[in-house]
């Protein structure tokens, strides 16, 4: 069967790409913020915490559909 486009892989693959990609921003807003200007750290302080919030979400449903 052929992936349509727009088409999920699955909701488990959706859920470690998001955990990934909000990973990987966690990462690099954490290094945007420590860059030095104080106009842009409380931006990046705020996509560094969406993003932690994100992975550690995305962490916990993975787990629970593990579970059942």
């Amino acid at each position: 069967m052929t992936e349509q486009p727009g088409q999920s892989k699955g909701k488990n693959y959706d859920l470690i790409a998001v955990l990934y990609h909000s990973a990987d921003n966690v990462e690099s807003s954490k290094t945007y913020v420590q860059d030095g200007d104080r106009k842009l750290a409380g931006f990046f302080n705020g996509i560094f915490k969406s993003n932690l919030r994100a992975t550690q979400q995305a962490k916990e449903m993975l787990m629970a559909r593990g579970r059942s």
